[in-house]
């Protein structure tokens, strides 16, 4: 009996040990900031979303994984702003789940505060470099501001990619700096929305525009739908 007591009393010592350290390993660390935690949406900003299965081919990457990219690019290069703008990205996997696409979201789940921010910091340049990387290599570039936010890191993005021909943007007229965003757009042609549940269909339009069947054929039967007869002709301008 004794011997079966101490056997039992090792089996538990052990299994007390793997679920102090499953906890550990699952645990934010205290120097870590979780940028993915969410936040209160208190400007109204993101819409009820969509309930639907995901296409078979629909992926998200983040880093600091290697990426994976699909045929199929979309980059969610809008605000977040250390953690404190509303999560927009996550909103709007559910909007474009249904398509053969991948989505490069940067926003990762923990980030140190402390880094320092600049280029010979290694986890900052490895953050850069990677969304830099998904950027180019992205065929949609889609810009949501929130406009409780500064966001200059976006502001900075949209510069670099406003004459690519593969922008599409959101952002509402309370946004700090949004006269300068209007303008930029008018000034390169780039679709422009200022609410969000009008932004993922410029997504899809702009994926059909570049090939995508699937997202081409949505865009054409919400177009068709536009006009009494049914026949829209897909003219139709996003007005500032």
């Amino acid at each position: 009996m004794k011997v079966v007591r101490n056997i039992r009393q090792s089996i538990n010592k052990r299994i007390s040990s793997a679920k102090a350290m499953a906890s550990e390993s699952t645990a934010i660390p205290s120097n870590l900031k979780d940028i993915d935690a969410d936040v209160p949406d208190l400007q109204n900003q993101l819409p009820p979303a969509p309930e639907r299965p995901s296409h078979p081919n629909f992926n998200v990457i983040l880093p600091p994984d290697d990426p994976v990219y699909g045929k199929w690019n979309v980059f969610l290069a809008g605000s977040i702003e250390m953690g404190n703008a509303i999560q927009w990205q996550k909103h709007m996997y559910k909007y474009l789940n249904h398509l053969p696409i991948t989505l490069c979201n940067p926003r990762r789940g923990r980030w140190d505060p402390n880094v320092t921010g600049a280029a010979k910091d290694a986890a900052f340049n490895h953050q850069v470099t990677w969304e830099l990387n998904a950027l180019t290599k992205s065929d949609v570039v889609c810009f949501f501001f929130d406009t409780t936010t500064k966001s200059p890191v976006t502001m900075l993005e949209l510069g670099l990619w406003a004459h690519s021909g593969k922008v599409v943007v959101c952002c509402g007229d309370t946004f700090w700096k949004a006269g300068n965003i209007h303008i930029v757009c008018e000034r390169y042609n780039i679709p422009f929305v200022e609410k969000f549940e009008d932004l993922p269909a410029l997504v899809v339009k702009m994926l059909g525009e570049k090939g995508l069947e699937e997202a081409a054929k949505e865009t054409a039967d919400k177009e068709s739908k536009k006009t009494p007869e049914g026949k829209g002709d897909g003219s139709e301008k996003t007005k500032l």
